[in-house]
């Protein structure tokens, strides 16, 4: 069975040209209209049952790109999708997984009509996604903050922030040599928006401050964490861990404890990280708490105002809060 995919290519136009066509959200050329009309006739096409001719009707789905990438945590990826779930469920909607990297049948899914809008994950800088979903005929919202969405509504935590807030606040608590163990190297590499973000800030404040700044990568799945924690506190022993890897957090935790390290008296650490991955035995990490449920819910309400017309905000970063627990000092004065 002949798809857009196949159309476009056999009438040598983009898939969102295909969906224009069909759609009439857009004008095109009368002679690309007709080369679109005799590659349908060729290839004998028949929309798919999802798709819709009318900007009207609906397919009551928002479809989410998910990652696959090796270097991204599953288990934090899949509290992401179950906040979206419920947030779409609340909203009479319904949520359409498609595999983030497969950037054709994200752009299909779109041009087909079979979801209303799309949210995407996992928004690298200059995400070559980015231009083709710019021109797309349905919403498309970025779970992810790069620095040119081209309009592109954006949604996600202030990663940023929340660095400057972690390192404000142990600076407040007696803290002056900080290490800061970040994201995976895949993942600093590919440049993620959010390991990106929260790497800057870290620098920004303790520069600032003055404050001596270490920043080290950690993959744990590949190098031994208790070696990294023991080469971290042996050079230039810090007095505070800032730890934005929460796939590494248990991992740390046992290496910290190896290491006869006693929080918060020889070592105060902070995680940015979702509250249920911070509580490790019977340690609670003060956390600067990545708000998953708030992130899927303020991304599906981003979508659902734009496929209702509706106006209001866009570009959304949801503030940071730091929650003292076990690993940090009371602020004295």
């Amino acid at each position: 069975m002949a798809t857009m995919s196949d159309i476009a290519r056999e009438a040598g136009v983009s898939l969102s040209t295909v969906s224009y066509a069909l759609s009439g959200k857009r004008t095109i050329s009368e002679s690309t209209r007709e080369r679109i009309n005799a590659a349908i006739t060729r290839l004998s096409y028949h929309p798919h049952a999802g798709a819709r001719a009318l900007a009207s009707q609906r397919a009551g789905a928002i479809g989410l790109a998910v990652p696959l990438a090796e270097d991204v945590d599953a288990h934090v990826v899949m509290m992401f999708v179950r906040s979206l779930m419920r947030a779409a469920h609340d909203a009479s909607s319904e949520i359409l997984l498609i595999a983030g990297e497969d950037h054709e049948a994200t752009e299909r899914v779109l041009a087909e009509g079979r979801v209303d809008a799309l949210v995407v994950m996992d928004v690298v800088e200059d995400d070559p996604r980015i231009p083709v979903l710019a021109e797309a005929t349905r919403p498309v919202v970025l779970l992810g903050y790069p620095s040119d969405a081209r309009g592109i509504p954006r949604v996600d935590f202030d990663f940023e922030e929340a660095s400057i807030l972690a390192v404000t606040e142990l600076h407040r608590r007696g803290a002056r040599r900080l290490v800061m163990i970040g994201s995976p190297a895949a993942t600093q590499s590919r440049h993620a928006t959010y390991a990106d973000r929260a790497t800057r800030g870290f620098r920004t404040a303790c520069s600032r401050l003055g404050l001596s700044a270490r920043h080290v990568v950690h993959d744990h799945e590949v190098d031994p964490t208790r070696e990294l924690i023991h080469s971290v506190l042996a050079q230039d022993r810090p007095d505070a861990l800032i730890i934005h890897n929460e796939s590494a957090l248990p991992a740390i935790h046992r290496a910290l404890t190896a290491e006869g390290v006693e929080m918060p008296g020889d070592l105060q650490v902070v995680a940015i990280a979702p509250r249920e991955t911070t509580l490790l035995g019977a340690v609670e990490y003060t956390a600067v708490q990545i708000p998953v449920e708030e992130i899927g819910q303020t991304a599906v309400a981003v979508a659902t105002d734009l496929i209702e017309g509706r106006d209001g905000p866009r570009d959304q970063l949801i503030a940071p809060a730091l929650i003292a627990r076990d690993t940090t000092h009371p602020v004295h004065g």
